[in-house]
Formats: structure tokens, sequence, C-alpha cells
């Protein structure tokens, strides 16, 4: 692994660069609106396919050139996402953080500790390990949270990072949004915290109504 791995690859693992793909689900949308809307899920000549695809992208150029489309500059935050980032703001982790000229990070304990050790900030930061065992074991130990230094942060801390798996797949966490909780740079909708403290939220679209005929 030494040679491999830290000499040969360095950049071969999830979160090298921020803010790239780390799946291929956007390449298969296209796909599927490809076969939706251009092909019809026929098969096409080479010559004939070459032609449509010219067409499809002149389509698609003039849809987002006219503001038909648009392209999502911020990641949206689902309803389970601020149900989950409510109940980590209100926990009892301990978050401690160091400011920078530009940035501050925030290094938050992973899995059932309370408290960022600074011998785990100090391997994660530093990437000290030598075997895959050790990555496993110390990549993980903590989450760094990064804030930029805007006067503005209410509408800025959306630009934050964390290395948390999750975000790494879908450019926003329970750990940023609960965070921006915590800071108060944001408040999470009233119905993120209709599920008690520990629950999590079933699939589907929560309830507007009550049941009936219920008496407590």
């Amino acid at each position: 692994m030494q040679e491999m791995w830290f000499s040969t690859h360095q950049n071969w693992y999830e979160g090298i660069a921020n803010n790239t793909p780390s799946q291929n689900n956007a390449l298969e949308s296209y796909n599927l609106v490809i076969k939706k809307e251009d092909t019809f899920r026929e098969r096409m000549p080479l010559s004939r396919f070459l032609r449509q695809c010219l067409e499809t992208v002149e389509k698609w150029s003039k849809q987002y050139a006219y503001n038909d489309k648009v392209f999502i500059l911020t990641p949206t935050i689902e309803l389970q996402q601020w149900t989950k980032a409510y109940q980590w703001a209100k926990g009892n982790k301990a978050v401690t953080s160091k400011i920078f000229e530009d940035k501050t990070e925030f290094y938050c304990p992973s899995k059932k500790e309370i408290r960022a050790k600074e011998e785990d900030i100090k391997q994660v930061k530093g990437m000290i390990w030598n075997t895959f065992e050790q990555f496993k074991k110390r990549a993980s130990a903590i989450w760094i949270i990064t804030l930029p230094n805007h006067e503005n942060m209410a509408d800025n801390w959306k630009q934050g990072k964390c290395t948390c798996p999750y975000f790494l797949k879908k450019y926003m966490c329970k750990h940023l949004v609960g965070l921006a909780i915590r800071l108060k740079y944001v408040k999470p909708p009233p119905v993120a915290k209709d599920i008690p403290i520990g629950q999590r939220r079933k699939r589907g679209r929560p309830k507007k109504s009550s049941r009936a005929l219920i008496v407590d």
C-alpha cells in the first residue's frame, strides 16, 4: 500500500478534489433524457445517432440560453436532511474550531465520541497512516467542517465543506447544516422539528393534518 497508493497514486481517494462528482448519476440522467426525448429507445445506425446528438446538443443549448433551464449552483436541502441536521445540532457533540485567515475549521467527532481529540485532528489533517487498516480507523475518526470567513454568513454558509462521505456525494450534509443551525446562520423549517430526537423520519411526504378522533 505504501508503494502503490502513497507513492505512485497519491490522489486515489474520494475527496481529493472538492466539488467534483463521486458518482455518475448526472451522466445517467442525461442518458435517460436522450432515450425518452430523442431516440425513443430505438437502436440507430452510428451516422444517424451522431446527427441526432448534434440536434440534441443544440436543443439543450437553446434551453439554457433562454432560461428555460438553469444550472443549480447551490445544493438543495431536503426535509430529511433538515431533520437529521436539527437532531445533530441538538445533540451532545462538542465541536471545536480553529480560525485561519480566510476560513474557520470546525472539528466534529464521528461515531459515538463526544469531543474530537487533538491526536485525531493531527492524524486526519496530516494524513498520517501507513496501512489500509490505519486509514480506515484514522481517516473517519473526525469530520472537518470548513466555513468561509464572510461577513454575511446567512447567505454564504452553503459554501462550506465537510469531509464526511455524504457531503462528498451530495455537496451538503447534516454536519454542515447542523453547524449552521448551531451558529444561528439559518433556521430549520418547523416541520423538521416534528420528529422526536433520536428517531428517523419515514419516507414520503409528511402529513399536514393529524388523525381525527384520537384522545390523548
